[in-house]
């Protein structure tokens, strides 16, 4: 006689899944999605884990931590940093959305925010 298998809904979060508080799951998929973006963006440019990590200004080592899933070596920030020294645009939508919030208010903050950005060497909008 066999055994009936007992199935349970999961969640969208494979982190909520393995037992982590929803704070946690959330910070940990945000960064698996950031360092998985990092992972395909050097494959996708054909780079060596020497020429991404001159790329990313970073050590080969820790490129090499990125590719084997090491999530509890990067912070957001840091993963943040990497993406935006590749060139992309990280600020740009959230700038778009909290423009809104100050639409009838002082938008010098965003001024201000782009006139930053665009000084920042190696960052492209």
């Amino acid at each position: 006689m066999s055994k009936a298998i007992k199935f349970t809904k999961s969640s969208d979060n494979l982190f909520s899944n393995m037992g982590f508080s929803d704070e946690e799951a959330k910070e940990l998929q945000f960064r698996s999605f950031l360092m998985t973006v990092i992972v395909r963006y050097i494959k996708l440019e054909g780079l060596t884990q020497k020429e991404a990590a001159k790329r990313f200004k970073i050590t080969q080592s820790r490129i090499s931590n990125l590719v084997r899933g090491k999530i509890d070596l990067f912070s957001a920030s840091m993963l943040l940093a990497m993406l935006e020294k590749a060139g992309f645009g990280i600020y740009e939508n959230i700038q778009v959305k909290a423009s809104d919030l100050f639409r009838y208010h002082d938008t010098s903050i965003f001024t201000a925010f782009a006139k930053h950005n665009n000084n920042m060497t190696g960052v492209h909008a």
